[in-house]
């Protein structure tokens, strides 16, 4: 809804044009505000006409070089006041804030500039067609322009405040090299910054088409089609990317870690990407798991800030002594890790009682150990004794010689 006033030579009142959408209220508010600037009009037209002589050109050109000056004034002053709120939060320890209004400053007066300037040249000649209207046009498609490039700055500036620090905090996490960063936190902030910027951009164009007239509805829907079908096309993709971001910022794991995926062995988290993550199975072997499964599934961190969680397994006979297997088991641990073991001590559980008995041996290494080098001297640990353990409760006629 807009209102459109215009200073004319004719002494008579000016007519509002408003937009036919506006309440009585509206309309009212609306003359109202009208009424000093018709009584100025109407004031200089008189001085000018009674006292200077002037034609009608030269009270039109008197209307349109007070409304330049109006204009620049506004324009000097929109900065200027928001410089000076920029130094008073700062200095009251309001950084960001102080950061906004400071970035603000030099669009908001190009923006004031360049619109004040196009509607002067509109008010000035309402009815021409040539030139003019070419010269109001221009001005206010540059205005859009440096209010959306302004308004993008804006919002770079809010993710680096706002998104910045937590994938600071995530890469810092993850022990990597000095300057080093995730693969989430090199693309999280600048893929937002991007889509902002569409959408701007769109938001822009949507504008200069309704200046001009063009039916604005018909380009809505025909962005909206394009976005479903590219929405549909790239389903997965997309869920990908949005499950990255959720990964970025919440991240319930980090490089390094030692994660177990439902129904199958863990692994070390080596990368977290924005389409997906990688993690180092056992066997050395690289898993690439996309980062929706990754958000939908249940997973088990067995990492610390400090350290990392080590498992061996065993399904046992329960003929077999278990606290002599145990103690072996934990001993044996204690030796192969060495000075890479942390505290609590390594312990075998017993997880299930049948015919046969589940153990784990449990143990707590630095991050930077070898885990599944460890892990898997521990199995060939535990099998021969094991085997030993077996041929043991053989008759003696039956072990082999």
């Amino acid at each position: 809804m807009t209102a459109v006033m215009f200073l004319a030579a004719d002494p008579t009142p000016t007519p509002v044009v408003v937009s036919p959408e506006l309440t009585p209220t509206a309309v009212s508010w609306l003359a109202k505000m009208q009424a000093p600037v018709d009584a100025l009009s109407r004031g200089l037209d008189r001085w000018l006409t009674d006292s200077m002589h002037a034609s009608s050109a030269m009270v039109g050109l008197a209307h349109l070089l007070l409304t330049v000056a109006l204009t620049i004034l506004l324009a000097w002053f929109g900065g200027f006041v928001c410089r000076w709120l920029s130094r008073r939060l700062l200095s009251a320890g309001s950084n960001l804030a102080s950061q906004l209004l400071a970035l603000c400053a030099r669009p908001l007066r190009y923006v004031v500039l360049f619109i004040g300037l196009s509607q002067a040249v509109e008010d000035a000649w309402p009815a021409m067609r040539g030139p003019g209207r070419w010269v109001a046009g221009t001005l206010f498609v540059v205005a859009i322009i440096v209010a959306v490039r302004g308004v993008s700055k804006l919002v770079r500036l809010l993710l680096d405040a706002v998104v910045g620090p937590k994938v600071e905090t995530y890469d810092a996490m993850q022990s990597l090299p000095v300057g080093a960063r995730s693969s989430s936190g090199q693309a999280l902030v600048p893929l937002l910054s991007r889509l902002a910027q569409v959408v701007l951009w769109l938001a822009g164009l949507i504008v200069i088409l309704d200046h001009f007239g063009q039916n604005v509805s018909s380009v809505v829907a025909a962005l909206g089609v394009t976005s479903l079908a590219i929405g549909l096309a790239s389903q997965q993709a997309l869920s990908n990317i949005i499950a990255g971001l959720v990964l970025a910022l919440d991240h319930p794991f980090r490089i390094g870690d030692r994660i177990r995926l439902p129904g199958s062995e863990g692994g070390e988290v080596l990368d977290v990407g924005m389409r997906s993550t990688q993690i180092r199975l056992a066997d050395g072997s690289l898993l690439i798991v996309p980062n929706a499964d990754l958000v939908a599934a249940r997973l088990v961190n067995q990492s610390t800030e400090r350290s990392v969680r080590g498992e061996v397994r065993l399904c046992v006979t329960a003929l077999l002594n278990i606290d002599e297997l145990s103690q072996h088991l934990e001993a044996a641990a204690a030796e192969v890790a060495g000075s890479e073991l942390v505290k609590p001590s390594p312990r075998v559980q017993l997880l299930t009682v049948a015919d046969k008995v589940d153990l784990a041996l449990v143990f707590w290494l630095q991050r930077q150990a070898e885990l599944p080098v460890i892990e898997e001297q521990l199995r060939r640990v535990a099998l021969r004794k094991v085997q030993d353990m077996v041929a043991k409760l053989q008759p003696p006629s039956t072990r082999p010689a």
